[in-house]
């Protein structure tokens, strides 16, 4: 049994969900909307055990091998936030194969702490400087002409960039941290890891941000591309570091073919990727719920 948990408006769960319904495994799936009415009598020993009522029928979380989770951002009710609240639970000690631990995204809550634990896997990383100190800030867009400022939190934001006659900008650093990071000239490479795995897109635009390229006028292409075999691995083992089975790993490879390694997102959302590529991450993650463990096969895959 596979329990999938997350809205049914969500591209990479349509996506899983269709992946999962042609391999042979039974299927549940658990919308946002069918939160405050969810019934469930969930216990929690050394593994949850109980039921869910899911589509009808009643599951026993026993028979659960396999959990794909991607919440949405709100919830609606005190009924819904106390069934969310069980499913959380679920997710986080359940012995089955969970994509992923709810637990496993916390590094991503902070991308400063985040940032030295993918420098301490020996990934080269850009400068970088958190800060409310306007002088600080000044000094380091002078020292490299060039900067990305981003949210310092998980939360989602679109990544700009400071040129050195932009310095007055930063004066409203004083009303919160802001994260500085010295621009990296390059390609950008986005690479989904699922269990072993990896899959490459190369990104070719002239936005800051790709993923907001058409909000600007900006092109972006994607294209599926080959990873140095020992870049694969390190990032499967970044990943599985981190306590994910599933990443999107944002990389850039400089013109002097260092790859720099920027963020790892513990709730890839992999369907743009795979629309624009064909590279079947999806039926990947299908593959790794249903047949638990870590892989699907150690190494590169293609489209």
């Amino acid at each position: 049994m596979i329990l999938v948990w997350g809205p049914s408006d969500d591209p990479p769960l349509e996506l899983v969900l269709a992946a999962l319904r042609h391999r042979p495994v039974d299927v549940v799936h658990v919308g946002d909307g069918d939160l405050a009415t969810l019934a469930y009598d969930v216990r929690l020993a050394d593994r949850p055990t109980g039921w869910l009522q899911v589509e009808g029928r009643e599951v026993a979380l026993e028979s659960v091998t396999g959990v794909y989770v991607r919440p949405g951002e709100e919830v609606a009710s005190p009924e819904a936030a106390a069934a969310a609240g069980a499913l959380l639970l679920v997710a986080s000690c359940s012995a089955a194969t969970v994509v992923n631990r709810p637990e496993a995204g916390r590094s991503n809550w902070s991308k400063p702490f985040q940032l030295g634990l993918i420098a301490a896997a020996g990934f080269a990383v850009p400068e970088t400087l958190v800060t409310t100190d306007p002088a600080a800030a000044k000094a380091f867009l002078a020292q490299h002409q060039r900067l990305v400022y981003k949210s310092v939190s998980g939360v989602r934001s679109i990544v700009s960039t400071l040129d050195a006659d932009d310095a007055t900008r930063l004066d409203g650093v004083s009303t919160g941290p802001v994260q500085l990071q010295r621009w990296v000239d390059g390609r950008d490479v986005r690479v989904h890891v699922v269990g072993d795995r990896w899959f490459a897109t190369e990104v070719e635009s002239d936005a800051p941000d790709y993923r907001y390229a058409g909000l600007t006028g900006r092109s972006v292409r994607l294209a599926a591309c080959q990873l140095p075999a020992e870049i694969g691995r390190r990032l499967v083992a970044l990943t599985r570091h981190l306590g994910l089975l599933v990443s999107g790993v944002d990389l850039r490879r400089t013109l002097d073919g260092t790859w720099v390694c920027f963020e790892v997102n513990p709730s890839p959302g992999f369907s743009f990727y795979e629309e624009c590529t064909g590279q079947p991450i999806a039926a990947a993650i299908a593959d790794l719920l249903v047949g638990g463990g870590v892989g699907g096969g150690a190494g590169p895959a293609r489209a």
